[in-house]
């Protein structure tokens, strides 16, 4: 949205209800993920239970990856949708295919009821989960971004992907809470199911907040003017393939930190030698930490700018992985473990808050859903999906218990060489439409 003078803003009340409108597609979308990669331990015995353990443990990471193969097709799908329809109509779509695959999940039987369609039905219901989450993100940051003047953008979008991380508290701490509270007999019978299901009730909240708001101002001036494109994926491969290879560079590293940091960390911690319980507790502490740092980097990238924070992240990281890996590995007690696990997520932290602004301030509104949701799908499909199996099989390969520092590595290397790029495609970005006016009704926030 301009923030040109005399455009009326939306009110205080509206905005509340954008921020928590966008974050609870994203809560759900990440929730959703973070249930399975904390419970791979767990799901690996009930469906895969004939293989060794450690090639169990990799083919319930590679289910967990095969949702993010999808992603682009769904990217695809629901940004073609958010760029010639609306953004609305693809964010009710996604939050109500994935909170219902969720909780698909959640009533699976295992191997020992159906057999070998317990693994076809789990890899199924994970297909859809990505179906849905190709669109899902880049939709949500592109929905709030578009009623926010662009030197608060940064503060807004934090504040959504702030849901996102809070999912993987809420996640973390269900199956925290379970595996204090029963038996490991009672968790792998029923108890893991239970935060699968939660899903089903945050989804339904989703559905409803969002059937109940307005399109967005910058979409509808779009339509008013008519050039809503007739083909949004044409357009964006034939004229912006740079922006969709440029969105797929600032997005590497923060889908194998994040993925690394608050997922991955958990089993690793647990191949280390610590309990499930234990593992868990230094994730939802690291979690936590970073809900706090999301908050303060956002607003942070409004003051200082967003290049100069994605450069000195990503290359903070390329310098600070492999020691704090050896940290990591090294970590005999629990606090030292704690400890390292927080640090590890600190970075990754403070860069998830600055990237969503930036993707959508290189982009053009006619299809920046689209392309910022293929090249994102594309950095999740290649980098996210597989980190956890990636370093499971650095690890297993080398014999080495720091060897996941390397892939980390290499995702702040490209994002590294992508943050040089970022000004200057945000500067090629021209506002030359009018500014969108915002209606009574949106004012007014009703």
């Amino acid at each position: 949205m301009s923030s040109s003078p005399g455009v009326s803003a939306p009110s205080p009340a509206l905005m509340r209800r954008v921020v928590f409108a966008s974050a609870i597609g994203n809560t759900v979308e990440t929730y959703d993920y973070a249930v399975y990669g904390f419970l791979t331990v767990v799901l690996s015995k009930l469906f895969f239970p004939a293989q060794q353990p450690g090639v169990a443990l990799l083919s319930a990471f590679a289910v967990f990856g095969v949702a993010f193969v999808v992603r682009p097709l769904g990217s695809l799908l629901f940004g073609s949708i958010a760029d010639r329809i609306g953004r609305k109509p693809a964010l009710v779509a996604t939050v109500a295919l994935m909170a219902g695959s969720t909780a698909a999940i959640g009533v699976l039987p295992p191997v020992a009821s159906i057999g070998v369609w317990a693994p076809i039905l789990l890899v199924l219901f994970r297909l859809l989960q990505g179906l849905a989450a190709g669109g899902e993100y880049g939709t949500a940051m592109t929905y709030a971004a578009e009623f926010t003047p662009r030197g608060k953008r940064g503060a807004m979008t934090s504040r959504v992907q702030i849901g996102s991380v809070a999912s993987l508290l809420l996640a973390a701490g269900s199956v925290l809470l379970l595996s204090t509270l029963l038996t490991p007999a009672a968790m792998a019978s029923w108890g893991w199911r239970i935060p699968f299901l939660l899903a089903l009730p945050l989804g339904l909240v989703g559905l409803y907040i969002r059937s109940k708001l307005d399109e967005s101002p910058e979409f509808r001036a779009l339509e008013n003017r008519t050039q809503v494109p007739a083909s949004p994926v044409k357009e964006s491969f034939a004229a912006h393939w740079r922006l969709i290879v440029l969105i797929f560079g600032i997005a590497a590293f923060q889908q194998v930190g994040y993925y690394i940091a608050f997922t991955y960390a958990q089993a690793y911690l647990i191949r280390l030698g610590f309990s499930q319980s234990q593992a868990t507790l230094a994730t939802v502490i690291s979690i936590a930490v970073a809900v706090v740092l999301v908050a303060l980097g956002g607003p942070l990238s409004d003051r200082w700018g967003r290049w100069p924070m994605l450069l000195g992240l990503s290359a903070g990281t390329f310098v600070l992985a492999y020691p704090l890996f050896i940290g990591l590995s090294s970590a005999k007690s629990l606090g030292a473990a704690i400890a390292m696990t927080v640090l590890l997520g600190v970075l990754p932290a403070l860069y998830t808050a600055v990237a969503p602004a930036s993707y959508v301030e290189v982009l053009p509104a006619r299809v920046r859903a689209t392309v910022f949701a293929v090249g994102f799908a594309l950095a999740a499909t290649l980098l996210g999906g597989p980190a956890l199996y990636v370093s499971q099989t650095l690890v297993q390969v080398t014999g080495d218990n720091r060897a996941p520092a390397l892939f980390l590595m290499f995702g702040a290397l490209v994002s590294l060489v992508a943050a040089l790029f970022v000004r200057r495609a945000a500067k090629r970005v021209v506002d030359s439409e009018p500014a969108p006016a915002v209606s009574e009704r949106s004012r007014e926030g009703v």
